[in-house]
């Protein structure tokens, strides 16, 4: 399979919760702050409460400035709030997806979008901060709306633990990963 060259959208699911806000955007940040994230072009937060990229950034902003206190700089936050961008949509909502999918492409081809010249997709990584119950439905909801499909650009889903309540769920989920996303 051929790599994309040097775009990676990253995708946040339950995007205005805690997690996103405490500990992952901050972790983000201070990822960018090092250089680390040379090759990310997008962060998309992907929550159901009604915010616009401005509202989001601010959260996030606030976040970043006390749970990185030590590290947290105007000027790079300003440089890093670039990146991202929201997406109101509703996890439990299949129709939610194929608009993400449609909103991605639109960001993704913009002239200043950060994607190398000629290239027609980016490399994807689906972060799941969300609750366990929801990590089947969002995997099966990507599949079905062909966000999960490998082409010459990589997808990869994060989980964030637990990975089922016991054994069969564990099990029940990784089949439901399995059916979507292939492991290599």
């Amino acid at each position: 399979m051929m790599e994309c060259e040097s775009a990676t959208t990253i995708v946040i699911f339950g995007a205005s919760g805690d997690l996103t806000w405490r500990k992952l955007v901050p972790a983000l940040y201070n990822n960018f702050k090092k250089g680390r994230l040379l090759e990310c072009a997008h962060i998309v937060g992907f929550a159901r409460r009604p915010l616009t990229d401005d509202s989001f950034r601010a959260r996030l902003r606030e976040g970043t400035a006390q749970f990185s206190e030590e590290t947290f700089d105007p000027a790079t936050w300003e440089e890093f709030a670039r990146l991202i961008f929201y997406f109101q949509g509703n996890l439990d909502v299949p129709g939610d997806f194929p608009k993400l999918e449609a909103f991605l492409q639109t960001l993704e081809h913009k002239p200043d979008s950060g994607m190398p010249p000629g290239r027609q997709d980016a490399d994807r990584l689906y972060y799941l901060a969300t609750a366990p119950e929801h990590y089947a439905t969002v995997v099966g909801a990507l599949g079905a709306a062909g966000m999960a499909s490998q082409g010459p650009c990589w997808r990869r889903v994060v989980i964030e633990t637990p990975f089922g309540r016991d054994l069969n769920s564990a099990r029940a989920l990784n089949q439901a990963l399995h059916a979507v996303f292939d492991e290599s």
